[in-house]
């Protein structure tokens, strides 16, 4: 002891990225803060971020390749390049009996600590000839993608969170889960909602709790779960009917005004408010309150992505920006500098199609699983079939699964599904940091390198920050172990397969042994393709802001491009149809028989992410099943009473609490915890898996498979 150093890097548990300090002495982390110096998080951390040392110093953690020639066999230790040896074997025996599409690649959470790992997982799978790509983007959020296609993209980008008039929130709560759309509060600084609360910022929350960011809303809605659309659809009526739009801009910029005039006539006042359960005069109110201010966006979390009707949900968002031109026209500041793009002034007007990226192009995401038809998203195969696509017997049958950085065990929905399809793999690979609940069906482990052992980049977060900021991160402490990158195993992997990895600048030289993570990211984001190239970035420790950009301008728009915002697409106006003419659902009377309860609703907390950092020391422990205090008191039931929670697919039991900010006949409960299947169960300790609940089979989205995760009927009953 006692000779300290102190580097700075940043947070790569979420997409967060915010700025730390951590203070170190012989390889060993005492400390990690928050970067008070840091410009945007400007020393914020959540309790994730400061107990990070935990998960690098984790007598879990997975530090040698281990092997097993059987299931019910014991792992043992073996090398690296033994273990690629042997995977790559076995993968080419699969493909050659079965075809490329046997191999597939989950890519879950994990992989936020890699700058690279995603990008070149996909490059990997698309040398090997292999569409099955599986992330945890499809399990979230995808209805985003998806509504983004229909809408159209503005080239000049949404108003930003800084210096708005009036920002409204569906389903996200960034101040816990420190994710944020453009126009949101920044996840990696929270404290600048009240910063531009105090200038004068409205702030209109619509969730089912009264959540951490709903304490600080000038309207807050307690929607019933699952009525998103609906609400959405009564607020673009009003604005509508009032003309409280922005008649020039969508004169100019938009197609379907008149279609979706109609289409929303159905979605009166009182018809809206009886569906959401809530008062008219306060949907009326926070429409107007959103329409009648001159800049601000509305945006969303995974609330209304995970209930029903969620692309619709989605494209209402946008059509309501849309609607009241909360868009960047020419000579506005463009609110995210975008390092990593190229030095052009963005247009002020709509991309044509064939101008996107491929993963945002529907013409270009046509691929289908062989599970009921279920469609490609983001060029990914959604997860959702993933383990349909591994049980279901045939031509394409999923006979080998990568997981990186991710724990589908607790994850997926459908745990049962899960494990059955795991077992059925001829070939499971599991890459990561730790033993986890996956790693134990798997037939071979890869240790991974935490982001302290690594260079890293701060990719995500550059299409957010309000400012010309770009952050690299060099490794600070000797890697442990035989731990790697994962692009250094794929890398390896595609050696023996005789395979490529093509990224936007180029294939990675598989025999060039000196490679490294610069070079890498070199080939993703090559210099001609960004403001400023990766070795700049890499030159300064705490990140670098680059006042060149600190004041870039929409443009013109090109001549030429006729392109128009979708304010009507044809999927969204049949479902529009659908949500008028399904039938309301009496409060209390759930289910096809009338006799579920109760509705499950997702909520996030601050001490987990999704299924990492479960075991930080000072979390509290379990998951519980939080009811309104009246609602236990009914149901005979106290707090801290262990009950058993029924859906329509499964049970599972459930430690109760009370939470007097839901509103009544909700039950709330964050995914992925729960202990190992295997283990004894230990309620109050790990809590309970609330995707055991969940059938992917059933209620489910036809476009790309996602099962309603929020929002669905469950019941209480006493053991």
């Amino acid at each position: 002891m006692g000779n300290v150093r102190t580097a700075k890097t940043f947070c790569k548990i979420c997409s967060a990225y915010c700025g730390i300090e951590v203070d170190i002495d012989d390889e060993q982390i005492l400390e990690i803060r928050g970067d008070q110096s840091h410009p945007m998080s400007k020393g914020y951390t959540c309790t994730k971020g400061r107990q990070w040392a935990h998960q690098y110093h984790n007598e879990n953690r997975l530090l040698t390749a281990q092997g097993r020639p059987g299931r019910d066999q014991p792992f043992s230790t073996i090398g690296n390049e033994q273990a690629l040896d042997e995977i790559g074997e076995r993968l080419r025996q699969i493909i050659a009996q079965h075809g490329p599409r046997a191999v597939a690649i989950y890519r879950g959470n994990g992989l936020s600590v890699s700058s690279n790992g995603n990008q070149v997982a996909q490059a990997w799978l698309a040398g090997v000839g292999s569409e099955m790509d599986f992330s945890s983007m499809s399990i979230d959020q995808p209805s985003k993608i998806i509504a983004v296609g229909r809408h159209g993209v503005w080239g000049g980008g949404a108003h930003g969170f800084a210096g708005a008039d009036v920002c409204m929130l569906i389903g996200n709560n960034p101040i816990i889960s420190a994710l944020n759309m453009t126009g949101a509060p920044p996840g990696w600084n929270p404290t600048a909602l009240k910063e531009e609360k105090k200038r004068g910022l409205k702030l209109i929350v619509i969730d089912p709790r009264r959540t951490e960011t709903a304490e600080h809303a000038d309207i807050y809605l307690p929607i019933r779960p699952g009525e998103d659309a609906n609400l959405l659809a009564g607020m673009v009526r009003i604005i509508i009917e009032e003309q409280l739009y922005d008649q020039a801009f969508v004169d100019a910029e938009t197609e379907g005004f008149a279609a979706l005039q109609a289409a929303v006539a159905p979605f009166t006042l009182d018809a809206v408010a009886a569906r959401c359960g809530l008062p008219a005069e306060d949907i009326a109110a926070a429409a107007r309150l959103f329409a009648s201010a001159k800049r601000g966006t509305a945006s969303s979390g995974t609330g209304p992505d995970m209930a029903r009707f969620p692309h619709l949900s989605e494209h209402l968002i946008l059509a309501l920006n849309t609607l009241c031109g909360r868009w960047n026209r020419e000579g506005d500041a463009v609110a995210a500098p975008n390092l990593l793009t190229p030095n052009i002034a963005p247009p002020a007007q709509v991309i044509p199609t064939g101008f996107l990226p491929p993963m945002l192009n529907p013409a270009l995401n046509t691929k289908t699983s062989r599970i009921r038809g279920i469609r490609q998203v983001f060029q990914e195969m959604p997860t959702p079939v993933a383990a349909e696509e591994i049980l279901t017997p045939g031509e394409g049958q999923v006979k080998a699964l990568i997981v990186i950085g991710g724990n589908p065990v607790m994850s997926w929905p459908d745990q049962a599904k899960t494990l059955a399809a795991l077992a059925e793999l001829d070939l499971l690979v599991c890459m990561d940091i730790k033993h986890t609940a996956t790693t134990r069906f798997a037939d071979y482990l890869l240790p991974v390198a935490h982001a302290f052992e690594r260079d890293g980049l701060a990719e995500f977060t550059d299409r957010l920050y309000d400012q010309p900021f770009g952050q690299y991160s060099k490794p600070l402490l000797k890697p442990r172990g035989d731990v790697r990158e994962e692009w250094r195993y794929l890398v390896g992997l595609a050696r023996r397969l005789g395979t490529s990895i093509q990224l936007e600048g180029g294939a990675i030289d598989l025999d060039n042994e000196a490679l490294e993570t610069l070079d890498i990211l070199e080939l993703m984001f090559p210099d001609d393709k960004v403001k400023v190239p990766i070795r700049e970035l890499a030159k300064y420790e705490g990140g670098q802001l680059f006042p060149e950009f600190a004041d870039i301008r929409v443009g013109p728009p090109y001549e030429g491009l006729e392109a128009k915002l979708q304010l009507l697409p044809p999927e969204a106006a049949a479902d529009l149809r659908a949500l008028s003419d399904s039938p309301p659902v009496a409060e209390g009377r759930y289910g096809e028989d009338g006799s579920f309860t109760h509705l499950l609703s997702v909520r996030r907390v601050k001490h987990v992410y999704n299924s990492s950092c479960h075991d930080f020391p000072k979390n509290p422990a379990g998951n519980p099943a939080y009811l309104h205090p009246d609602d236990i008191s009914e149901l005979g039931f106290r707090p801290g009473e262990t009950v058993t929670l029924e859906s329509e697919h499964a049970s599972i039991q459930v430690m109760l609490e009370a939470d007097s900010a839901l509103r009544r006949g909700i039950v709330s409960m964050s995914h992925c915890f729960g202990t190992s299947p295997g283990e004894p169960e230990d309620i109050a300790q790990f809590g309970a898996n609330a995707s055991r609940l969940i059938a992917v089979d059933k209620d489910f989205d036809p476009l790309m498979g996602m099962p309603r995760m929020t929002g669905f009927p469950v019941k209480l009953a006493a053991l």
